[in-house]
Parts: C-alpha cells; structure tokens; sequence
C-alpha cells in the first residue's frame, strides 16, 4: 500500500476518526478498551464534543388543549450531545442526539380525566451532518440527515448549507436549505373521537427553509449582517388535539388551517466593539406569514469579558405581534368560519425576555476518566432567561454547556 497516496491517506484518516468515536463512547460507557485495538497515531486532529442542558418552566391560564382557557403548566428538560470529527484537513463528520422529556398539565386535558399518559411525553432525535471545507476558494459546504419521534409525532430532515467569504474575509455570504417530512399519530379530543372529522385529511406535514445571511465588516469595531429567507409548510398545520369552542354549539370543534403556509423573515444584525472588553450586539427582525401575522423583534445583548477566561452577557429581547386572522378567544369564533383556532401562540402580545450568562473558558488540560489520554476544556456556560407575555403567559428557563475538545 502506497503510504504517499492522497487517496490511502484520507482511507487511513476516516478509520482513525471512526476510532477515535469508538473508544471516546467506550469511555463515557464504561467499557474496558485496548491498546490494540485502537492503533497509535501521530496526527493532531482534534474530536470536539459539546454537552447542552436546558430546563423550562411555564404556566399561564389559555391552553389551545381545552379551548383557549385552562391551564398551560409546561416543564421540559433536554439534554444534547454533539460530536464533531475531523475526517481529515477538510472533511468533518459531526453526529448529534438529544433527547427531551417534558411534563404538560395541558396536553393532559386530551383526555377528561386528569394524570392521563398524556401527562408525560419524551422525545429522541438524531442527526449526522458532512462538511467539506475548499480553504483555495474560501467555501465550505455542508450536509445533514436526522429524525425525531415522541408519542404523536415522527419527523425526518434533510438539509445542506453553502459558505463563501470575499475580498480577503470581509464579506461573506451564507445559505442553507432544509426540508422536514413530519407524520401525525392523530389524537383527538376525548369526547370528538367517535365523531367524523371531515376537516382532517391528511396526517402529514412537510415543511421547506431556505435561509439566507450576508455579512460584512465594516472595520475593526463593526460588522453587519442582513438575513432573509422563506419557508412554506403544507399538509396538517392544525394540531388535532386543539379545541376551539363556538357560541350556542354544545361540543367543540378541532382546529381547522388552510393546507398551506408562507412564512417570510427580514432581519439585520449588528456587532459593535465598544472598547475595554465589551462587545455590544443588536438584532432586529420582520416577520410576515399568510396567516395574517406580523411581528416585531428587538434583542440585545452585551458579552463583557471580566478577564481572559470569565465573561459575562446580559441579554433582553423584545416581541411583538399581530393577531392571525383564524383567532379568537374561547366561544368567541363565529360559526361560519372557514379557520379557526384559539391557540394563545397565534392571537396578539408582546413580550419580553431578559436574562444573564456566564461563561467560562480556561483551556486547561486534564485527565478525565482515569485515562491515559487527555481533553481539552474548551467551555463551560450557564444561561438564566426569564419571560413574560402580555396575555399572562410567565416562563424561565436555565442553561447549561459544556465543551471539551479530545
């Protein structure tokens, strides 16, 4: 075998990489290792692995579940692990999985009786992404796969993005493609589920994105960015467990959308070095859909470095939107309707969210597991958010990550 041939060298580079997988999950699993079978090398490719947590709290007093009132007491926590690998000096191959478990006193109003198997829901996905970076003509593409199922939903994606930067990295332009192909387990409402529901003909929902960013630096202190894209949905939009309750009609209906749905975002970004160790970003998006919405979004945020390995980001973002023109409040639709809907999501607030992170990044090295090999600590991060909705809607979330590089 010819050591010196660009094509044995990238074979020999892809079977390191499939090791370096196979003894990092053997280490995290517990599983004993040995040296030979994991062949020593001197190649300096690094695995980065990234751990996320994240725990949301809400309550509020609209639930679509029962109609538009009753209660919207959510609690999830997901946990995410994302492995990136270097196939060789260009190529990487990047595999996520996470997995949610929330508890929604909502969606446990499916049914009339309380502590329903409802109550309780869990949700696993998965994904493996492809890059390809081309450093001569400053590209990178970018390829992905992945799927997700919980109790009424199974959905499948593809996707794949473009990266180019011009005029020696001061401009560069982004786009990425993403297609979803979703499958209803269809649930009624326990009292609608001997009835015929003519409005449901169809358990399937696609969506496509396309999103767009062009960036560009201004000078040393301020870089821009514009952003824009379109995304069209098609299938079951309305979710089969919603009630919508009419004037003078003994029982509910189910939530009824048109087969299709246009969506159309603009925003621009702004970073601006203010000096010191502070960095001042803002964001600002339009947002339109055929359903008859319309918002508004403001964020800002400002990463302050205490000292070179401590940071923190005070963050606050402000929304605002119109109602959709298929909403109205419990027993409030006319019965002549043609859509209607009282999801809380879809009717007009404004909110606001404001939070503070922290972020520590000493990249020292240690030895983990008792192994003989070392990581890395790239990160560790915490995130505390809180919000509040015009329509009583309160919420907080906390965040955690933590990055190592092997």
């Amino acid at each position: 075998m010819d050591s010196k041939n660009p094509k044995t060298v990238n074979n020999r580079l892809h079977c390191l990489a499939i090791h370096q997988l196979l003894w990092l999950c053997c280490n995290f699993l517990g599983i004993p290792v040995y040296a030979q079978v994991f062949p020593d090398t001197t190649t300096n490719l690094p695995i980065d692995v990234d751990f996320l947590f994240h725990y949301y709290d809400q309550d509020g007093n609209h639930s679509a579940v029962t109609g538009g009132q009753g209660t919207e007491k959510l609690e999830d926590i997901s946990n995410n692990l994302i492995v990136n690998i270097p196939l060789d000096s260009t190529q990487t191959l990047d595999i996520g999985v996470s997995l949610n478990v929330y508890s929604s006193a909502s969606t446990d109003r499916i049914d009339r009786r309380m502590s329903s198997a409802s109550l309780t829901d869990v949700r696993g996905a998965f994904q493996v992404g492809w890059g390809q970076e081309n450093p001569r003509q400053s590209t990178n593409w970018h390829w992905q796969a992945g799927a997700s199922i919980e109790s009424d939903y199974i959905s499948t994606h593809l996707g794949g993005s473009f990266y180019k930067s011009f005029k020696d990295d001061h401009t560069s332009l982004w786009v990425e493609g993403k297609a979803y192909f979703d499958k209803w387990v269809l649930y009624f409402p326990e009292e609608l589920r001997t009835t015929v529901q003519p409005t449901i003909t169809t358990d399937k929902r696609n969506s496509y994105h396309l999103d767009i960013q062009l960036q560009q630096v201004i000078n040393r202190r301020l870089n821009m960015a514009l952003s824009t894209g379109l995304e069209y949905q098609s299938g079951l939009l309305s979710t089969p467990f919603h009630r919508v309750y009419f004037p003078e009609e003994g029982f509910p209906r189910i939530e009824y959308f048109p087969a299709q749905r246009w969506k159309w975002p603009l925003g621009i970004r702004v970073n601006y070095f203010l000096g010191g160790r502070t960095v001042l970003r803002f964001f600002y998006r339009y947002y339109w859909d055929d359903f008859g919405i319309h918002s508004h979004t403001i964020s800002l945020e400002s990463p302050i470095k205490l000292n070179y390995k401590w940071a923190v980001t005070p963050v606050y973002r402000y929304y605002q939107q119109s109602a959709s023109d298929y909403f109205a409040p419990f027993d409030s639709h006319s019965p002549d309707a043609p859509f209607y809907t009282s999801d809380y999501d879809l009717s007009a607030f404004r909110s606001h969210k404001w939070g503070l992170g922290i972020r520590y990044a000493p990249y020292s090295r240690f030895t983990l597991l008792r192994q003989k090999w070392k990581a890395e600590l790239k990160l560790v991060s915490l995130r505390w958010v809180s919000y509040t909705r015009s329509d009583g809607l309160r919420a907080w979330s906390l965040g955690g990550h933590l990055g190592w590089r092997f």
